[in-house]
């Protein structure tokens, strides 16, 4: 089923309220009060209004078709959703410093949101192809569907969200 912009609006904010941890609701306020719904881009992909909504979610979609370990739903709704947080603009402006993988644990940090190692190992390392980094099957998954929805995008296809 294809989502509307404000279908896919409202599926993140659900997704993100299924989490129960401290600074869920710092997290949810500075999504909702950030670019991250609305005009966030992601770099060389989904260069579009909602790329980073469409991105965040097409990567959460990806993860929970191959999750063939069980990893924790909330582990998937947080580096899923919050990989690529550091992306995303307040006032004009980046929070945290370093590159947006380091931001994107700032802003989870800042919000109070409390990650396991394995989340937070995820997050700041899903760019990286090491083989030993995949010992964590969590950011291996996280690697799996962020490369997934860039060549969803770079190969022409129309990603229509997917209700999970």
């Amino acid at each position: 089923m294809t989502y509307t912009p404000d279908q896919a609006k409202d599926k993140v904010l659900s997704l993100l309220s299924e989490v129960q941890r401290p600074g869920i609701d710092k997290l949810i306020e500075f999504v909702k009060t950030s670019n991250y719904l609305t005009d966030a881009r992601c770099n060389g992909h989904h260069r579009c209004k909602y790329g980073l909504l469409k991105h965040s979610l097409e990567v959460f979609d990806v993860m929970v078709k191959n999750n063939v370990l069980g990893l924790p739903r909330e582990s998937l709704i947080l580096v899923a959703l919050g990989h690529d947080l550091g992306k995303a603009r307040m006032n004009g402006r980046k929070v945290g410093n370093g590159e947006h993988w380091d931001r994107s644990v700032d802003i989870l940090d800042m919000c109070g949101v409390e990650l396991t190692d394995n989340e937070r190992h995820a997050i700041k390392h899903h760019h990286s192809k090491s083989i030993r980094s995949f010992i964590n099957p969590l950011k291996a998954l996280l690697n799996i569907g962020d490369c997934e929805s860039t060549r969803l995008y770079k190969k022409g296809v129309t990603y229509s969200f997917t209700r999970v």
